[in-house]
Formats: C-alpha cells, structure tokens, sequence
C-alpha cells in the first residue's frame, strides 16, 4: 500500500532519516558483519538508512519502495552509486533471485502490506542460509484487530505472536527482541536469522 500524503510527510524528514540509523546501527554492530555484503531495504523513505550503510561499511544496497514517486524522492536526497542503489519493489512480489542478501531490513513497513504473509515468504526466499533480517514495526492486540477487520484490506493488521509465528514457519529464528513502545499498538524490534547459518540462540 502506497503512503498518504501526511505519512509522506512524516517519512521524508531528515530528521526521521537519523532517528532510523541510529535504531539500526546498535543491532547492525552486533552481527557478524563480515559475513555481511549485500543488503536489501523494504520501503527506504529518503533512502538515509541504506545510504549510511553503503557509505559507512562498505555494503552493497538495494533500497527498495512501492511508490515510484518516494523512489525519486530517494534519489535525489541520496544519489546513487557503485553500492547503492534504488528499485520500484512490491514486498509481497520481490523480484530479486534466490539467496541474493545477507541481509534484509524493514522499519514501519509491514503494516502497511495487505498480504503480510508473503512478504515474509519473500523475505526468508532471499536471504541466504544464516542471514539476517531486521525487522521494527507495529502489532495490534487481538481485540483491536477485530475491530479494525474492515481495514484489513488496505493495511497489514496482525499481532506480534502471529507475525513471530510466520517468521518462525518461514525458517527466520529470532536471536534479539525488545518492544520498544506500548500503548495500543505495540512497537517490536526484532532480529532474526535464516535457519542454514551458524547457530544463534532463539528467544
């Protein structure tokens, strides 16, 4: 789903660019970077947390979005280079190969895929055995998401335990969580990693 224009407006601020990256870099800091490389981003905004990635380490960066206008944002506040670049993508319907990335990242994203579950069927399906997927966003309880049912259509509406648990199905085994704010919507940082890899400790 395609943002509105107030979420536009909240998304393409430098300062939420910053509030991003430094959400990111503490868990990026405990990965085994060097098996790091290639990297995708699910719904960049400005394009700040993959272009901090590709000029800080070194990484290779596809940075992706739904919205063909918020891609042109992107690269004109973050141009592109030889390690980054920026794609029209739909979550739910990646067009990448098998095993392309190392890792993957999402913040505030999920929510707004109607067909949530595929995406993270797309997610495990480019991931190379043994990475990572870092994963922020909001959860509804079970009540709230019965209620809100009818806007099931146009919005990812699922509670932590139910995304947890497609993650898990899908073969990403959480190694980090922490909900990092209440209130009713939760919000949930996770780190997971493609079964296939060196052995992590699930939670």
């Amino acid at each position: 789903m395609k943002m509105t224009r107030l979420e536009k407006r909240l998304v393409n601020r430098r300062r939420k660019g910053a509030r991003n990256i430094a959400k990111i870099r503490p868990r990026l800091e405990e990965l085994n970077r060097d098996s790091i490389r290639d990297v995708l981003e699910l719904g960049c905004g400005i394009g700040a947390v993959s272009a901090f990635l590709a000029e800080t380490y070194g990484l290779n960066v596809y940075a992706t979005d739904l919205d063909p206008a918020q891609i042109e944002i992107a690269r004109r506040m973050q141009p592109e280079s030889a390690r980054l670049r920026f794609r029209v993508a739909d979550a739910a319907r990646l067009t990448f190969a098998d095993g392309s990335f190392d890792l993957v990242l999402s913040q505030n994203v999920f929510h707004h895929i109607p067909d949530w579950e595929a995406a993270v069927q797309e997610v495990t399906r480019v991931l190379r055995p043994g990475a990572y997927f870092i994963w922020l966003d909001l959860a509804c309880p079970k009540l709230l998401k019965k209620l809100l049912g009818p806007l099931a259509r146009r919005h990812g509406l699922y509670t932590f335990a139910e995304i947890k648990s497609a993650f898990v199905r899908n073969g990403l085994e959480p190694c980090y969580y922490e909900r990092v704010a209440h209130g009713p919507f939760g919000h949930h940082h996770l780190v997971l990693q493609k079964r296939g890899g060196s052995a992590r400790t699930p939670l």
